[in-house]
């Protein structure tokens, strides 16, 4: 018999869904202030003995979000952690795959992620910005709109976020470089590389956008040497982590026009110190971490853990694990 720790608004929410499933599980609810509940009474973490915990998208805009994570690190019993998030790079993730806890990332937040990338580079390209200000000051005024038509983007990490941006991306009949640790070719890209290959793509890629994961390796590898190998004018877009980022060495290259505009939803730290010169540049777009927040995102969450609810009780491969 298996029993998931759950947030209790998360239960109530799917309880159907949850019972059809299998109706032998057995839930384990963290309520608001903390406390354990299981059928209705207060139950301790060691009488508990959860096997499975999902870190969900609503639990973690909550401040029961901290209590959660320590409370599947201390459990001793938990197997398999679905995640919300789509890079681990968290020590709590560290601590629980060091436990030998089971982790399934989240692709639910890959459609929301995509369809930012494309539509603030087509607000870049189609002079959006640039027709309001003709707007607001009452002047009729043409503007002349870059075209995605035959461009090339240069996506660094090709996971379920690349794969989205690709997607859509050949749809607009552009070229798709794709940096990918294997190297192995994929269907949606029209060229595969290894990271260190990047520096002889560079010069070759209208738009570069950063959606890999941190790691020793990445970490700062957008600094000056990656900015001086780009084409002058290019679109930069970080969606990834801050930290891949030079951010002096980014703004110096705003400034010597090599990127043309920055596109840009992580930074470090975060959140985006008030001083900090970012936000000042105008060709610099900033959204505060939230590129991941589609309508839908909550949604495709909770069908992605569903499933991955049945395939482990099927000892079937989890997705995304």
């Amino acid at each position: 018999m298996t029993t998931i720790l759950l947030e209790a608004q998360t239960y109530r929410r799917l309880a159907d869904q949850l019972n059809a499933i299998d109706p032998t599980l057995n839930f384990v609810l963290m309520e608001a202030d903390g406390q354990l509940y299981a059928n209705g009474q207060p139950v301790s973490l060691a009488e508990a003995q959860p096997q499975v915990a999902w870190l969900n998208v609503g639990l973690m805009r909550t401040d029961l979000a901290p209590a959660y994570i320590q409370a599947v690190l201390e459990a001793g019993t938990i197997k398999w952690l679905q995640s919300m998030h789509a890079g681990r790079d968290q020590d709590f993730y560290r601590q629980m795959a060091e436990q030998g806890i089971r982790i399934s990332g989240s692709n639910a937040q890959a459609i929301a992620i995509a369809e930012y990338v494309i539509g603030n580079v087509l607000a870049c390209y189609q002079q959006v910005f640039e027709r309001r200000r003709f707007q607001q000051a009452h002047q009729w005024q043409r503007t002349i709109s870059r075209e995605i038509w035959r461009t090339t983007w240069l996506l660094v990490g090709f996971g379920n976020i690349g794969q989205a941006i690709a997607q859509r991306v050949r749809a607009f009949e552009a070229n798709v470089s794709a940096v990918r640790r294997s190297g192995q070719a994929h269907p949606l890209a029209n060229t595969v590389i290894t990271l260190d290959q990047l520096p002889e793509h560079l010069p070759q890629a209208d738009v570069v956008v950063i959606a890999c994961p941190l790691t020793a390796e990445t970490a700062g590898l957008a600094n000056s040497d990656f900015f001086q190998q780009l084409k002058p004018g290019a679109t930069f877009v970080n969606i990834a982590r801050g930290k891949i980022v030079d951010e002096a060495a980014l703004l110096d290259a705003l400034q010597q026009g090599r990127v043309a505009e920055a596109i840009l939803d992580v930074f470090d730290p975060e959140p985006l110190p008030p001083d900090s010169p970012l936000w000042d540049v105008k060709n610099i777009l900033i959204s505060p971490h939230s590129s991941n927040s589609g309508c839908n995102t909550p949604l495709r969450g909770d069908l992605l853990f569903l499933e991955n609810l049945r395939r482990f009780l099927n000892n079937e491969p989890l997705l995304n694990e």
